[in-house]
């Protein structure tokens, strides 16, 4: 995920049901990852993309955070 918004490929993000068996266990139910594809449509193309928060707890949930602009 952080590879495709880096390189401003959004379109694998959009269909994450095609990118493999991992992704869907990372995304079991949609509701924590659709909010995502709405700020990623708001996103200009001049928006930096950051990571502030990243790792992994009780060894099974991402942190991850995504900061846009």
């Amino acid at each position: 995920m952080r590879k495709l918004l880096l390189k401003g490929e959004v379109a694998p993000l959009i269909r994450y049901e095609e990118l493999g068996q991992d992704a869907m266990l990372s995304v079991p139910t949609p509701d924590h990852y659709l909010p995502l594809l709405y700020i990623l449509g708001l996103r200009r193309e001049e928006d930096q993309i950051r990571f502030p928060v990243q790792g992994v707890d009780g060894g099974s949930v991402s942190m991850l955070a995504i900061q846009i602009g």
